[in-house]
């Protein structure tokens, strides 16, 4: 065996009722150029044809466990835990497609990165018929950015993802949630191990079905403030108070007060500054730029006086550009009421 092929990788699919996409996905891990690996697909109680078209593939490398009736995705994908017998474990989703220099792309950035543990990658959108969208998936690349970023949201997207099984193994494997498990699972790992992306596309990711139900729509929100907190709980001496509608809305249009805004991002940094649980550099510049584009918006002629408030202003953050808009935006806001009241006296 080459020593360019001496890491040994599972490649892990959980599939259910996935017969349409699931014999191009399979070959794409066929068609790697990296070839010391196994294929171990978990089907989980599929009620059409997929595992006939999994055992159609006549190839070695290729490990079909079945479950008896389904259990979901949290449970099936962790029987990697036991089962998956590579060093490093590459997801693949049963619809989407893996380009061929994937594996090998990913194993030469980890054995230059020893300390690394979980590493994705860019990735085309495609459609139901796999025809490429407008959209693609360029999430953050930077190690601590990456880090500070999962704070608030995914950055990551699952079917480029590689994890070393120690790592995977060592926090339990995914979380026990209904969606949202891959945040959950690279959000803990984060906190304790370095994370990246490649700056190249590795995958296609499938979009067959944007209809999404209220009912999943209420279950992706309860699960995001779960992770939220899981994270929140480690930083914050209390988290009663913490408002998690406030740091998962988005900054347009907000609903919540700049002085609301101010008293959590002000304990975030603090408490942040102590304890180091993410870069602060990245963590201050995420939460910096949120608040400029929140007294833009917001703080009329109070604008510059909102926006130098420490601990979030931060000159090392800050540029003359933005510091000047603040303060143009302060005078014309007090110098148009100034006016108004005129004309109305």
């Amino acid at each position: 065996m080459s020593t360019a092929n001496k890491n040994h990788i599972t490649v892990f699919m959980a599939a259910f009722n996935a017969a349409p996409y699931i014999a191009q996905s399979i070959q794409s891990v066929l068609n790697q150029t990296y070839s010391n690996f196994e294929l171990l697909i978990v089907d989980d109680g599929s009620t059409d044809n997929t595992v006939d078209i999994i055992n159609s593939f006549q190839d070695k490398r290729i490990r079909l466990i079945q479950n008896p009736v389904n259990k979901g995705l949290p449970y099936t994908r962790n029987i990697a835990l036991d089962e998956a017998k590579g060093e490093f474990i590459a997801i693949l989703d049963s619809d989407d497609i893996s380009f061929p220099n994937r594996l090998q792309a990913q194993i030469n950035y980890f054995q230059e990165h020893p300390k690394l543990a979980v590493l994705g990658g860019y990735a085309y959108i495609i459609d139901k018929d796999g025809e490429r969208t407008s959209n693609v998936l360029t999430p953050i690349t930077d190690s601590n950015s990456l880090r500070a970023i999962l704070l608030f949201v995914n950055s990551f997207t699952h079917s480029t993802v590689m994890m070393r099984t120690a790592a995977f193994r060592s926090i339990g494997g995914y979380p026990n949630y209904p969606v949202a498990q891959d945040y959950g699972l690279f959000s803990r790992l984060a906190l304790q191990y370095e994370v990246a992306n490649l700056p190249e596309y590795l995958s296609e990711y499938r979009i067959h079905n944007s209809n999404i139900t209220d009912r999943k729509k209420h279950l992706s929100k309860m699960q995001l403030k779960s992770i939220l907190f899981e994270q929140l709980n480690k930083l914050l001496p209390n988290t009663k108070h913490i408002n998690a509608d406030l740091l998962l809305s988005p900054i347009n249009n907000s609903p919540y007060s700049l002085n609301e805004y101010f008293k959590v991002y002000q304990e975030i940094i603090l408490q942040n500054r102590i304890r180091l649980q993410y870069p602060i550099t990245e963590l201050e510049q995420i939460l910096h730029q949120n608040w400029f584009a929140l007294v833009m918006e917001k703080g009329k002629s109070q604008t510059l006086k909102f926006y130098l408030k420490e601990p979030i202003f931060n000159r090392k953050y800050s540029n003359r550009k933005q510091i000047k808009r603040a303060l143009i935006q302060s005078l014309k806001s007090f110098f148009g009421f100034q006016n108004k009241r005129r004309t109305i006296t």
